[in-house]
């Protein structure tokens, strides 16, 4: 009888000894809230693995067309970090043995699963690569909050420096959070994301996750308006951990002749470090022929912030 047995998880899980579980927005709790609003063919097959001396991995992953991932993200497989390192594998192996019957016995083709890429020993990445996993880096524009303001400000590429001075004199910025819960506010935010993108795309199930986040002191909303009261620029925040990440950010293609987002964005940044948290992601830069011409420009515009980068590896696993 194997030393592994796979459990469904407790509903509600905490960290409890497992820290990686909710690091992050896109791999924690919030994408659980979040993504079932926009990835309804998924199902979520979470579950954790116990070992000898009781849970050692727990998965984050959901049934979708094709694969198993996480809501279209790369599942998460979080060890528990202090479990002896042979239980650690075990229970890796447990969960890909697992995944992969899973992915069988729904007619699925492959797991999709997120790791680390650092130089450190990996069990998992070691795992993926001896069952014959394809891996591809995925970069992330990052900010190390703890470095000092003034050595956070020296990253920011010259020619923003007046650009975020221009929206300092020229931008209002009214701020929707825990301490400021304004509901009237913070549905300016739907109305002006649908006009700008030619229609509302998501549904009041999606804006109600932002909402709860922002009530529960996890998210903050940032609203830009020139000074005759337009509403120009939009951003919402979101953190997990100690990382915040840049979940969403609106601007007025009509009044791109100024430059919008350089202001609010760099008060978000500052902000979050006030808040105590210790990265800011900006999200993925995406590799050249894996994107589009708006994708290409949005990633030109985060690297102008930092010269700080995340590397994550996505492993593709046929089953």
């Amino acid at each position: 009888m194997s030393k592994y047995r796979v459990e469904p998880m407790p509903p509600g899980a905490a960290e409890e000894g497992f820290p990686e579980w909710d690091a992050h927005p896109l791999r924690g709790g919030f994408a659980a809230r979040l993504y079932p609003t926009v990835a309804p063919a998924h199902t979520d097959c979470s579950v954790q693995v116990i070992g000898p001396t009781g849970p050692v991995v727990r998965i984050r992953a959901t049934m979708g067309p094709g694969e198993i991932s996480f809501w279209g993200l790369p599942a998460l497989l979080a060890s528990k970090p202090d479990a002896e390192p042979k239980h650690i594998k075990g229970g890796l192996a447990a969960a890909l043995d697992h995944l992969t019957e899973a992915a069988k016995a729904g007619g699925l083709t492959r797991l999709v699963i997120g790791t680390e890429a650092h130089s450190r020993p990996d069990p998992l990445a070691a795992l993926l690569a001896d069952r014959g996993a394809e891996g591809a880096i995925q970069a992330s524009a990052q900010l190390d909050l703890t470095r000092p303001e003034e050595a956070l400000r020296a990253d920011i590429r010259d020619s923003y420096r007046s650009l975020t001075n221009w929206g300092s004199r020229n931008l209002r910025l009214a701020f929707i959070n825990a301490e400021n819960p304004d509901r009237a506010q913070f549905d300016l935010f739907p109305d002006f994301h649908a006009r700008i993108a030619g229609g509302r795309r998501r549904g009041e199930d999606y804006w109600a996750i932002y909402w709860n986040e922002i009530k529960a002191g996890q998210a903050e909303m940032a609203l830009g308006f020139l000074e005759d009261g337009t509403l120009v620029a939009g951003s919402i925040v979101v953190w997990a951990g100690v990382t915040a990440y840049y979940a969403s950010g609106v601007y007025d293609r009509d009044q791109f002749d100024k430059p919008l987002g350089h202001w609010p964005l760099w008060t978000a940044i500052l902000r979050a470090k006030e808040t105590g948290l210790e990265r800011f992601d900006l999200g993925e830069i995406p590799a050249r022929g894996h994107a589009d011409d708006k994708e290409i420009s949005i990633a030109f515009f985060k690297r102008g912030f930092t010269s700080g980068r995340n590397f994550r590896i996505r492993w593709v696993l046929g089953v």
